[in-house]
């Protein structure tokens, strides 16, 4: 009996990598939720230590972490599902989703620093580089390029033996 109904690539990558990877940023934010939101725009003037925290922003990095969360729960179930349909509209969601993450970014550190990898922190690597290598392959799955999508009801032996 199938647990998916994703090629083995996708599924290891959305069904087991990037929630594990979701379910780390979310524990080391909840340890030092300021250290998260320092990193987030290198080079750019901060608070001197988190005692100055702004409680918004304290608040804003919560609610941010806890969709990490949300989403790595959500990449469980849609990457372990067998129906097709609800794994592929998770897919072309997150690939879109990915854009405005990867734009956030960019708006937040600029163009200059944008354009130089050589000069990103981890935390940059991990909201750009993370999310455009998951978007490929994401993109790719979708075009079919792993092997088709296919839930137990679009298999033809399934449909003959019924």
């Amino acid at each position: 009996m199938a647990v998916t109904c994703l090629p083995t690539i996708p599924f290891v990558v959305f069904g087991i990598v990037e929630p594990v990877l979701l379910v780390v940023a979310y524990v080391t934010t909840l340890r030092d939720p300021f250290a998260f939101y320092a990193k987030q725009a290198q080079n750019h003037e901060l608070p001197a230590d988190a005692s100055s925290f702004p409680p918004q922003a304290h608040i804003m990095t919560l609610q941010l972490v806890n969709v990490y969360l949300l989403l790595a729960a959500m990449a469980i179930i849609c990457s372990w599902t067998t129906h097709a349909r609800t794994a592929r509209w998770y897919l072309a969601a997150v690939a879109l989703a990915d854009y405005g993450h990867i734009w956030a970014c960019y708006v937040g550190v600029g163009l200059d620093l944008f354009l130089r990898p050589a000069e990103w922190n981890d935390m940059l690597w991990g909201s750009v580089g993370v999310s455009v290598f998951l978007n490929i392959i994401r993109l790719l799955t979708l075009a079919g390029v792993f092997g088709a999508v296919k839930g137990p009801e679009e298999h033809p032996a399934k449909k003959k033996a019924a």
